[in-house]
């Protein structure tokens, strides 16, 4: 699947540590993006122009083209990481952030976010969807 294998030590922990520090990133960039989007769309830009430029130029590769798009398309349907997962692993961050004792607090804004999108019925679409937060919390139409 991958074109490496990593190594990040030798107990399986570690390598789950990675895992879940991995999803906690890009549950991380899709939220940025979403409040991105939302700041640009406020102001009279088209979110699909703003990733573009940003996936071009700053941010090239997968998950800025990829979930940036469905983010500023409004795309969230077909799932292929459902938004109760990405909860999952917010709280699995967040967990192992408190047993390290390692603050989290952008986490916190994440799990509620994520909350919040299950709340109004998106529990079956991407994770991706968490983007319609932003845009009630920017009083933006759905």
């Amino acid at each position: 699947m991958g074109r490496r294998v990593w190594n990040f030590g030798e107990r399986p922990a570690q390598a789950n540590t990675a895992k879940i520090s991995t999803n906690f990133l890009l549950a991380c960039a899709i939220e940025s993006m979403a409040e991105a989007c939302s700041l640009a769309e406020a102001n009279g830009v088209r979110p699909t122009d703003l990733i573009e430029m940003l996936s071009g130029t700053l941010f090239p590769g997968p998950i800025y083209s990829g979930y940036g798009a469905m983010v500023a398309e409004r795309r969230y349907e077909p799932a292929g990481f459902k938004l109760p997962l990405g909860l999952k692993d917010v709280d699995l961050a967040l967990t192992a952030g408190a047993s390290a004792r390692v603050p989290l607090p952008f986490g916190s804004v994440l799990r509620d976010a994520f909350l919040d999108a299950l709340a109004h019925g998106d529990g079956e679409k991407d994770w991706a969807a968490v983007a319609a937060v932003a845009r009630r919390r920017a009083g933006l139409p759905a």
